[in-house]
């Protein structure tokens, strides 16, 4: 008789009752082996990202130049971000990391830059990228017949093909920021060299662009007009830094704000930027995932001592200084979207130290701004304005704020108003469109106190924006500061290349500055980004235009896979930045 058979004849002769147990203990034993094996499996198991998917990317304004030389609009840079690739690109840490360069090499004098591309690099046509297309590009970059808006970063800096990898830059003096610079995206000879200079701006490629970058251009729809509705993008599959885990982009365009928070709670788009923070805020209540990151700007009212005179007495920029509520801005004005700052420089720059009495309570500094004003000779007139004699002429605290016609701005020029009404000031407010403050009051620097912002960009470069010789148009220093302390240290910090000694002068030149009280510094805003709740390993680089938080894309991913180690791929998106060497 069979093992099996007398089994069954066993089965047979039991009563029901231990039928009925012996049932219940081998669904149990089953069930507990099945979980063993289903904890087991997830924690051997490690999560990796799927590919595929579709990403709709909202945007304000079509595209004009997708075309990393002649981009102007925020649409023209974010496209050129990830159709096009530098030498070096962002890292996440403030850093760049190499892109289409291997490596690269500094002289002892820190004036000669080499570089060597990775080998067997194509571009989305397919054919070889070389050191010409670099030596191409930067020329074309300083032809004036090109009229790039790049030029100014280039200017002096020689560049050849040492060979069909190898690239030497030449610069005239050392310059720390030099790195940053080579981010900028590499135009393909092969395409761009049959144009002429004076007709580049016009050519057809510019809105259907090939370069190097993780994503190429599949698709593109127009409209009746011929304006872009959007653009479909793929991943390239032999982009530098490997294939993009996401396999689509859409790019959608709008023409306003309003159009746009209106197609992300329609759900046709995932992801959107450029919102104001009150748009942010909105969105956020309902659900909306929003990202922010400090941007390197500093929005401040910066004083104009040629045309107002009352500013050449240290005591008014002092107590104007200290007595605006930046707190109240920062949380009521911009949501939280911003950081106050009492310096020229924002809270993510090299060098930065939070030193203020911004934490004392608003009525107490306004006390002792009025208390300041009355022991340096400022007295009520018979309308009850501060007044003081100096010499023979009598200054009035009046004078006017001037400033973009934005939301936000015209908010803080009306607190900044009330605030130094009661404290005895008589304050006008002007208000312009952007084109028009530039070429009719900033160029020209007519304004008594401006109100605006600057971008000191990642490597805190300040000089164009304090150095005496800056004054005047095209110069950036619109408080019309001077002071050799801190022109000696700014043409010390263009040159430097040691990390801790430049992080060192920055905090030197940021307290003259500081102490000067040329402006009221008040807040660093955020960058705001609004995206999907699918979007996995996103870390926003360190922004310095909106394009950069496209840096990284090749990283993102909307789905995760579970695998056994040994099937993991080595590049998986949680490690990419990790396994490339930070510059």
């Amino acid at each position: 008789m069979s093992i099996s058979t007398e089994l069954s004849s066993v089965a047979r002769s039991l009563p029901l009752s231990k039928k009925i147990i012996i049932l219940v203990l081998l669904i149990i034993g089953g069930a507990t082996i099945i979980s063993s094996l289903w904890k087991l499996n997830n924690t051997v198991l490690v999560g990796v990202p799927e590919n595929g998917g579709v990403l709709r990317e909202g945007v304000i304004g079509a595209p004009r130049f997708i075309n990393p030389l002649l981009a102007i609009s925020d649409t023209d840079r974010d496209l050129s971000a990830v159709i096009y690739s530098g030498l070096m690109r962002k890292g996440t840490d403030g850093q760049f990391i190499p892109d289409l360069a291997e490596r690269f090499d500094i002289s002892n004098d820190g004036k000669t830059y080499t570089f060597y591309l990775r080998k067997n690099l194509t571009w989305h046509d397919g054919k070889p990228i070389t050191a010409n297309d670099v030596v191409f590009t930067i020329n074309k970059a300083v032809d004036p017949a090109v009229k790039s808006p790049k030029a100014i970063n280039w200017e002096g800096v020689g560049v050849t093909a040492q060979s069909d990898r190898v690239i030497i830059f030449n610069l005239p003096q050392p310059y720390s920021a030099f790195i940053g610079e080579t981010t900028i995206g590499i135009l393909p000879s092969h395409i761009w060299g049959q144009i002429a200079s004076e007709t580049l701006a016009f050519s057809e490629l510019n809105a259907q662009p090939i370069g190097s970058g993780p994503y190429m251009i599949k698709s593109v729809k127009y409209s009746s007009d011929g304006l872009p509705i959007y653009y479909n993008l793929s991943a390239f599959k032999d982009f530098a830094l490997g294939k993009a885990h996401i396999e689509e982009i859409t790019f959608y365009f709008y023409p306003n704000e309003e159009e746009l928070i209106d197609a992300a709670q329609k759900n046709i788009i995932d992801n959107l930027g450029g919102i104001t923070p009150l748009s942010a805020q909105k969105l956020q209540r309902f659900g909306a995932k929003v990202k922010q990151t400090p941007l390197p700007r500093v929005f401040g009212i910066f004083w104009n001592q040629n045309e107002a005179k009352i500013f050449t007495q240290s005591e008014v920029r002092k107590a104007l200084e200290q007595s605006l509520d930046r707190k109240y801005i920062v949380e009521n004005i911009l949501e939280n979207f911003a950081t106050p700052i009492d310096g020229p420089l924002p809270p993510s720059s090299i060098g930065y130290e939070k030193k203020i009495g911004l934490s004392e309570p608003i009525g107490l500094r306004i006390q002792k701004a009025k208390n300041l004003l009355t022991s340096a000779g400022w007295e009520k007139g018979s309308d009850g304005i501060l007044q003081k004699t100096v010499g023979k002429e009598t200054l009035r605290l009046e004078f006017t704020i001037t400033t973009a016609d934005t939301t936000e701005l015209k908010a803080i020029a009306r607190l900044a108003e009330n605030t130094w009404e009661k404290m005895g000031a008589k304050v006008t407010i002007k208000v312009q469109d952007l084109s028009d403050l530039q070429q009719t009051s900033i160029r020209p620097r007519k304004y008594d106190a401006l109100l605006f912002g600057m971008s000191t960009g990642a490597d805190s470069d300040l000089y164009s924006f304090w150095h005496s010789s800056e004054r005047s148009d095209p110069g950036l220093n619109v408080a019309m500061y001077a002071n050799p302390s801190a022109d000696k240290l700014l043409e010390k910090i263009k040159t430097e290349q040691n990390r801790n000694l430049l992080a060192g002068d920055i905090k030197k030149l940021n307290t003259i500055i500081r102490n000067d009280h040329p402006a009221v510094f008040i807040y660093s805003p955020d960058f705001i980004y609004v995206i999907s709740e699918d979007i996995r390993e996103m870390d926003l680089p360190y922004i310095n235009i909106p394009a950069d938080r496209f840096a990284h894309i090749y990283d993102w991913y909307l789905a995760t896979d579970k695998v056994w180690p040994f099937f993991a791929p080595d590049n998986t998106a949680s490690d990419t930045a990790s396994t490339t060497k930070n510059i």
